[in-house]
This record gives structure tokens, C-alpha cells and sequence, in this order.
């Protein structure tokens, strides 16, 4: 049978208005227009749907049959219309989102709850695997937001600074560097060093190693850790230093015995982007989320409940 959408239109809204005079009005048809479709439907099916008594139509034991069908399938249908619709509005959806390089995320939380209030219906995921290789895992599709450091030049990539940050040295309170005001490349020399993992192939040096690589700098070892946490952990226990961004390490020095020390001046201060392709409505409006919360000073580090309050009132 070849039956169209429109013909579940048709017998609905016939149903409903009881005549073709009221059904052409709601349908925006000439009554003609309206007859012939329900005359068309009939001769496909080679049934009955109405029988008419005088100007009133009343379905037929297989209309009310067709009758049931189309409410079915224009439910579905304007249920499919309406989920498309947040879609595209930025109210349903899934977020992936990853940063480079570090698998703290304690900045995150704040936002996501701020973001929930507005759109509760947006999945938010994070994606641990992607933090050595982001902006691949942006290229294939499965990365929606990558906050990054370094740029691959590719013109479907757009960055947007988001924020910027120090690098510090991570060091146990009672290591003999504590003692120092300022910590310059040259005190690796002969120390257990502990940094991020990253992949060479990538062609992403992190500064630290390239500073140690030009100044011929040999550490006792460097061990590479991907989590931030057993980092930490080893740095508190006496097990090596560590060289981190300033707002990652701030929340863990709370109850440890470690210290930050500033890096020598030369140590350039860095800028991080946040990675789109897709530029969807749920992309956007955690773009702005995101802009937000670090553009309120002292906000890096901050407990959530104090991030949400200072939100609130920019809005």
C-alpha cells in the first residue's frame, strides 16, 4: 500500500472535527483537496474509512482501525519533532569533554552544576582516555570540547582561550628544595623527577623536558605517572618532585606535607584553549559556562558551593 503521512493527518483530524469543512480549516486544504486525499486513501486501500451521513463522517470498523495507527505514529512523530528540537536548541544532548595532559578535574564539577541547572537534560562525560592525544580524539568525533595547551594547526579546529596558568615545582616539605624562594630548571639535576606521561610522536615536548633537554639537565630519574593523584601522593611520601600547574596542585596541599615553589621567570606563563569542531547550542552554552567561571578572579581551586555563588551573581 502506499500510504503517506499526510493520510494519518487526514483520518486524525477528521476524526477529530467530525466534518471535511472544519477537517480543510484545521488542515489549511480546500475541501476538494481534502476530499480527494480521503478518496485517494480509500481506493489504495480499497476500504471504507468514513461512512457519511449527510454532512457527518463517521469511521468505519476499519477506519477506527486506521484511526489507531495514525494516533500512534503521529505521537511518535511529534515526539521525534520535539526531541530534534531540544537537540538543536541546546536542550538534550551528550557532552564529551577532556583536558590535556592532567586527570584532575576538581575545577569541573562547579560548572557542571551550574550548566545542569540550566539544561538538565545534557549528558556530560569525561573522557580520561583522551587527555595524552585530545585534539585527535576531537578530529574523529569522539571529543566534543578539548581543553588544551598546544594548537594543531587545522582549520576545522576553533580555540578559544579559556584561561592561564603557572607552572610550580611540587616538592615534600621536608625535601632540602623546600628551602628555596625560587626553583630553576638546574635543581632537577640528580633528583627523582616526576612528570605527566605524553606520547613524543605527538610532537608536543612539554616545556619542562624541553628546558631540561636544552640545558643538558640529567635528573637522578624520571619516572612518568598519567594520574594526578598518585603524583601527589609520591611527592608527599618523599618519593621525587614534581613540576605541576599552579591551580591543579592548590587543592591537594590541604592536609600534606608539601610545598609549592615558583619556577624562575623565564618559565613563560601559559594559555589554555578550549577545542571545538561542532559548534552546537550544548557546545556553546558550556563554552560560555566555562569563560565564566575563569574569568572570576580567585576562582581556580575554589570549593564549588563558593564557585556557584560567584556565578549566580554574574548572572
Amino acid at each position: 500500500m502506499n500510504i503517506a503521512l499526510h493520510h494519518f493527518r487526514l483520518v486524525d483530524t477528521i476524526s477529530k472535527e467530525g466534518s471535511l469543512t472544519k477537517a480543510a480549516t484545521t488542515l489549511h486544504l480546500t475541501q476538494s483537496a481534502l476530499s480527494h486525499q480521503l478518496k485517494e486513501l480509500e481506493r489504495e486501500m480499497d476500504i471504507e474509512v468514513f461512512h457519511r451521513q449527510g454532512k457527518k463522517l463517521h469511521l468505519s470498523e476499519q477506519g477506527y482501525r486506521f484511526l489507531r495507527s495514525a494516533e500512534k505514529i503521529l505521537a511518535e512523530l511529534n515526539s521525534l519533532e520535539e526531541d530534534i528540537q531540544n537537540y538543536k536548541n541546546g536542550k538534550t544532548g551528550k557532552l564529551t569533554i577532556s583536558m590535556q595532559c592532567y586527570t584532575a578535574y576538581h575545577w569541573l564539577p562547579g560548572i557542571i552544576k551550574y550548566y545542569k541547572n540550566r539544561w538538565p537534560d545534557i549528558n556530560i562525560h569525561i573522557l580520561s582516555d583522551a587527555t595524552r592525544r585530545p585534539l585527535e580524539y576531537l578530529m574523529r568525533g569522539e571529543l566534543d570540547i578539548g581543553i588544551v595547551r598546544t594548537q594543531m594547526i587545522n582549520t576545522k579546529i576553533v580555540y578559544e582561550p579559556i584561561f592561564e596558568d603557572h607552572l610550580v615545582a611540587v616538592i615534600c616539605g621536608d625535601h632540602p628544595l623546600a628551602k628555596k624562594d625560587v626553583i630553576s630548571v638546574s635543581d632537577f639535576q640528580d633528583e627523582e623527577l616526576i612528570l605527566p606521561l605524553y606520547d613524543p610522536s605527538y610532537q608536543d615536548t612539554p616545556v619542562i623536558e624541553a628546558l631540561i633537554q636544552a640545558q643538558q639537565v640529567k635528573p637522578k630519574t624520571l619516572h612518568r605517572i598519567h594520574y594526578t593523584d598518585a603524583t601527589i601522593e609520591m611527592v608527599n611520601a618523599g618519593l621525587g618532585i614534581s613540576v605541576m600547574a599552579d591551580w591543579i596542585v592548590k587543592p591537594y596541599l590541604n592536609g600534606r606535607n608539601i610545598v609549592t615553589k615558583p619556577l624562575h621567570h623565564t618559565i613563560a606563563q601559559r594559555t589554555w584553549y578550549a577545542a571545538t569542531i561542532k559548534q552546537t547550542p550544548a557546545i556553546q552554552n558550556f563554552l560560555e559556562c566555562l569563560k565564566m567561571h575563569f574569568s572570576i578572579n580567585g576562582l581556580i581551586g575554589t570549593p564549588v558551593e563558593e564557585v556557584l555563588a560567584e556565578m549566580a551573581e554574574v548572572v
